[in-house]
């Protein structure tokens, strides 16, 4: 664990070094997923359950709502699906919009990216346990943009007048898939989900 703090402060605080280091580093898919990204998406989808189970979102003038255990669950482990899920399409986005951009198509570096840009949103994920603060894990999500923008010229070896240009097409295309995933997502809890959070 101690591992994965150490990267995340790296990449977070010193972007273009740790890019560098990153690219250079031996790795494999698998093992970026099982020795990364499996563990650290577990935050926000751990912080979110407890959040909305024990502390609930608080609706002005209204009152604090809280999901029933069933409920936040569900909406956690799929939301934790969700995550992988994002991440692993980056991924092949990455690798595959490759020579478009010229660079060379490498589905290992391209995770590398995918998966490092979403350090912050993931560490920030955290926050969740207190529902509003949800806002700051946003703003780690954004800085994430600027970490893939840094990061594709890097590990990609995208030309720099082409990185702009990758990376806003990167993300108009995985945003567009979560927001089919996340659909799917929403109908499967509307269905099977337990009945509307309780207020207190």
């Amino acid at each position: 664990m101690k591992k994965i703090i150490d990267r995340v402060k790296q990449i977070v605080f010193k972007p273009r070094e740790t890019w560098e280091t990153i690219a250079t580093e031996e790795a494999t898919i698998s093992g970026l997923f099982k020795e990364y990204l499996l563990v650290l998406a577990g935050v926000p989808a751990l912080a979110a359950f407890l959040g909305r189970w024990i502390i609930g979102i608080r609706i002005p003038f209204v009152g604090v709502y809280r999901f029933s255990f069933s409920s936040s669950l569900l909406s956690s482990i799929l939301w934790y699906v969700l995550i992988v899920v994002g991440v692993w399409v980056g991924g092949k986005v990455i690798s595959t919009l490759a020579p478009h951009f010229g660079s060379a198509r490498d589905d290992v570096k391209g995770f590398k990216v995918a998966i490092y840009s979403y350090a912050p949103f993931l560490a920030a994920g955290v926050l969740y346990l207190i529902p509003s603060l949800s806002v700051l894990v946003t703003i780690a999500g954004l800085y994430g943009l600027y970490l893939l923008y840094v990061g594709l010229p890097i590990v990609m070896e995208t030309p720099r007048e082409k990185a702009l240009a990758y990376t806003v097409v990167v993300v108009v295309l995985v945003i567009l898939i979560y927001v089919i995933v996340g659909m799917i997502t929403g109908t499967i809890l509307r269905a099977f989900g337990p009945s509307l959070p309780r207020i207190g």
